[in-house]
């Protein structure tokens, strides 16, 4: 064939072959895959991944595999190596064939920019879904999956709290997520991941979105049923109202942290913020109140401005969607509402003493449950277990649930590796600050008042509640006024 009626004999090369193939495979298998993400009724996360993220560089590759081919060819001619003569590069628009192999060229080119340019809208998106966040790096975010699911945020996108609006935040988290794409890469992510998260977007651009405190609330109704391990023991409830307080003008309750008559700020002495010894609530009238607890290593001097960080929602609803409940928690709701029968005998103390312990991995966790609690049955309770197979498998089948739920041993997260700070019965929570120890140069003290917060209007072994409209003093089931000097957490682990 005459080399005039060749399109360019530069492109004749196994590199620019492979290039258009490469691109003509890819581009077939993305226009398929388009049509299946765009029309089918399944989410797939790995096709979302492949469609968007995987083949579109695969395409880039194979356009720009094409004119290095050329280059290629180009040198070796310079260098003198054989190939065929070399001439100039033209298009003769006179020739039909040069018309065609042009006309094919704009429409291909066409197709794959559009292609390109609706990918990279797709692409943008799926890096934005809840699938791409928390099931294309199962492993590393399915606990904070599994928990927002359950959560009451389960159909709030991740984004719409994690980045917000705004192009800085979206900079900034595109940043931090190829960072973590190579720690997970790699396999050098943290276990488990670190809380909080200290470069979190304020709740004030987040979560005021939704919620606003600035509306009054007044007081919830709060009621919990407690089964308890001790013999014969009846079921404790517990009932009081809540008070939330809020609004403009009401400066108390709990909400009166996010009073807009005051601000407050504190510093922790720890990663976790759980040791929080220097507080400063500062009026609009610019008067500031310090308060120290009496071991707090800024007594004598401030903390750094580094250390100060001013309170937001975030900092007592510090779970409000990745949260894992204790082992007390969920056992207490499983036998309240049936889930399990709650007349097996010692059945949430056996369960909180299996759930405490720690396994190597989920398949572990099952196996160990499972065994351990019909070996207990068999071996102590014989004549129940003869007599209840079935309620003991039910039960341990429920158990075991209830731990994929709230337990992660592949990612070493649980109750205690992220503690909740909303209440105060198996983390310091509240008593971070309010403790009655922390105290002002002028000697006021941050109160320790239970009934600041809450007032029990219920309380007692169910069938015999004690009960005051007015406000109850609270009762330890079974009983004593040790908790009177320490806090909560000082005994209770939320597990055995």
């Amino acid at each position: 064939m005459n080399k005039d009626k060749k399109f360019s004999y530069l492109f004749y090369n196994a590199v620019t072959y492979a290039g258009v193939m490469l691109s003509l495979v890819v581009g077939a298998v993305e226009v398929f895959l388009f049509a299946m993400d765009f029309f089918g009724k399944s989410r797939n996360p790995y096709l979302g991944l492949i469609t968007y993220l995987f083949l579109p560089g695969l395409l880039i590759l194979g356009l720009l595999l094409i004119p290095a081919g050329v280059l290629w060819k180009q040198s070796r001619i310079k260098r003198g190596l054989p190939t065929i003569e070399l001439r100039r590069f033209r298009i003769d628009l006179s020739l039909s064939h040069h018309r065609n192999a042009l006309l094919v060229f704009i429409i291909g080119t066409a197709l794959l920019i559009l292609m390109s340019l609706v990918g990279s809208y797709r692409a943008f998106h799926y890096t934005e879904s809840v699938q791409f966040c928390g099931v294309v790096c199962h492993q590393v975010m399915n606990p904070e999956r599994t928990a927002y699911l359950k959560s009451p945020h389960g159909k709030i996108k991740c984004v719409e709290c994690h980045i917000g609006e705004g192009a800085d935040w979206y900079v900034r988290s595109k940043l931090s997520g190829a960072r973590q794409v190579i720690r997970t890469l790699s396999n050098s992510y943290e276990r488990p991941i670190k809380t909080p998260v200290h470069n979190l977007r304020p709740a004030e651009e987040t979560c005021k979105q939704c919620h606003w405190p600035g509306k009054f609330f007044g007081t919830m109704d709060f009621k919990r049923t407690y089964y308890l391990t001790e013999e014969g023991s009846r079921p404790w409830q517990i009932r009081m109202l809540l008070n939330v307080g809020g609004g403009d003008h009401q400066s108390y309750g709990v909400h009166a942290h996010m009073n807009v008559d005051h601000d407050i700020y504190y510093a922790a002495e720890d990663e976790k913020r759980q040791k929080i010894t220097w507080v400063k609530s500062v009026g609009k009238n610019g008067n500031e109140t310090v308060f120290t607890a009496p071991d707090s290593r800024w007594k004598d001097s401030p903390p750094s401005e580094a250390e100060i960080r001013k309170m937001d929602c975030i900092d007592c609803h510090n779970r409000p969607t990745h949260q894992f409940s204790p082992p007390y928690r969920f056992m207490n709701d499983a036998l309240q509402y049936g889930v399990i029968d709650a007349s097996i005998p010692k059945i949430k103390e056996k369960s909180l003493e299996l759930l405490s312990k720690e396994y190597k991995s989920a398949g572990e966790a099952r196996h160990s449950i499972e065994k351990a609690l019909k070996e207990y049955y068999e071996s102590d309770h014989p004549e129940y277990y003869a007599a209840n197979r079935a309620a003991v498998e039910s039960a341990a089948r429920e158990i075991i649930k209830l731990f994929e739920s709230n337990i992660f041993p592949e990612m070493k997260t649980r109750w205690d590796t992220h503690p909740d700070n909303i209440g105060h019965l198996v983390t310091p929570g509240c008593f971070r600050c309010h403790d009655g120890e922390h105290r002002s140069a002028k000697g006021k003290i941050i109160s320790r008042d239970c009934r600041s917060c809450h007032l029990i209007v219920e309380q007692g072994p169910m069938g015999s509640l004690e009960k005051n409209i007015e406000g109850l003093d609270f009762q330890h089931p079974p009983g004593g006024d040790e908790w009177k000097e320490m806090n909560c957490a000082d005994c209770h682990t939320g597990g055995a």
